[in-house]
């Protein structure tokens, strides 16, 4: 073999491993949406509009266009669509400003090529009209592989006494 040929072939070999070890898992993209969803649905404590509005339309963006929701102690079961989520996501930031979201003791269980089970605890750290509050809610979440993106496809909230 001429050294053309073996620079070609260390070269992709180089590339293919490259991306292999560089590339995110696919748990790695879920847990990085949950993130960008936790990051989106927090609110400042004096958030512009269009930034409020933008960083809605981006979590709705992470939802399938019909996601379901179940809240069971708020009688809530039923898909929602994208403008819905962002309906919802802009009432939310308008009831709790300064109010910060984020996702703690993931488990995130892949058991086929387009579908992943998430067991996560939701966290809000915020302010209310009477002072600070932290509540905590555990959630079961689907997340589904649509042209190559994960995408939340529904939430239960998982209520207390139903553990």
């Amino acid at each position: 073999m001429n050294n053309k040929k073996v620079f070609l072939l260390l070269a992709i070999f180089t590339l293919v491993a490259g991306a292999i070890f560089f590339l995110p898992s696919d748990e790695e993209k879920i847990r990085d949406n949950l993130d960008s969803l936790a990051e989106n649905c927090s609110s400042g404590k004096k958030e512009p509009v269009m930034e409020t509005l933008q960083k809605a339309a981006l979590a709705a963006k992470l939802c399938t266009d019909l996601c379901k929701v179940n809240i069971e102690s708020f009688k809530i079961d039923r898909e929602f669509s994208q403008k819905e989520i962002i309906d919802h996501i802009l009432m939310l930031k308008k009831r709790l400003p300064n109010t910060n979201f984020s996702f703690q003791d993931t488990v995130v269980n892949i058991p086929d090529e387009g579908q992943a089970e998430v067991i996560t605890t939701l966290r809000l750290n915020g302010e209310s009209v009477d002072g600070q509050f932290t509540d905590a809610y555990e959630m079961n979440i689907t997340v589904i592989k649509k042209e190559g993106d994960w995408l939340f496809s529904s939430f239960t909230l998982v209520e207390f006494m139903k553990k």
